[in-house]
């Protein structure tokens, strides 16, 4: 087998397959079929990755499997092994920063900023209260003590009888003896029966 590629684009045109077809049937896309047809195993990924493809698609076409890895070996040697995991490693030393990562470092050295003036200004006594403000409150204090208040008695309803009951004289009282009192005969006299005259109807009044 002279080329590796070739025979493996021989092999697909002859099975009238196409890029789609295989793509439907074992997944191998079209940019990696034409990496192997073009004999760019180099690209396919690791030496693992590109081992299994290889092999994965020779059977599919239904060719000799067994030369078509020979040749595969003899295009990627094992030595070629060192090549891919070098590669590998090379890719996983990369650190990759996140853009959220950055935002909050940002936000903490902003913090930390804010916080030292904040500090420095509490120790300077920038944020204190002025002394003239101080001075001027504790004048107005002393110069205008407060007054207390006196609250006045509740004047409940009981407490205005009672004081209006005082003021009124006690009238009832009668100051001479009840020995004295002159008492006042009965008015009997009939004074309809004057001036009716005598009458059956009248009814004496005692």
């Amino acid at each position: 087998m002279e080329n590796l590629g070739k025979y493996l684009l021989d092999m697909r045109v002859q099975r009238d397959l196409s890029y789609k077809k295989v793509w439907e049937d074992i997944r191998l896309t079209e940019e990696a079929i034409k990496k192997m047809e073009n004999n760019k195993f180099y690209d396919l990924g690791g030496y693992g990755i590109a081992k299994a493809m290889v092999f994965n698609y020779a059977r599919y076409l239904e060719a000799d499997v067994a030369a078509v890895m020979r040749e595969f070996s003899v295009m990627m040697p094992d030595d070629s092994r060192k090549q891919f995991n070098n590669q590998h490693l090379e890719k996983e030393h990369k650190i990759m920063i996140s853009t959220n990562f950055l935002w909050m470092i940002g936000i903490l050295i902003i913090i930390l900023v804010l916080g030292s003036i904040l500090l420095h200004a509490y120790r300077q006594g920038w944020l204190s209260t002025p002394i003239f403000n101080r001075e001027a409150s504790a004048d107005s204090t002393l110069a205008n003590p407060v007054k207390e208040v006196e609250q006045p008695a509740p004047d409940t309803l009981r407490s205005r009888m009672r004081a209006l009951s005082k003021a009124i004289p006690n009238q009832n009282q009668s100051t001479t003896p009840a020995a004295s009192k002159k008492v006042v005969p009965a008015d009997t006299t009939d004074y309809m029966g004057n001036v009716l005259g005598n009458s059956p109807v009248n009814v004496p009044l005692h």
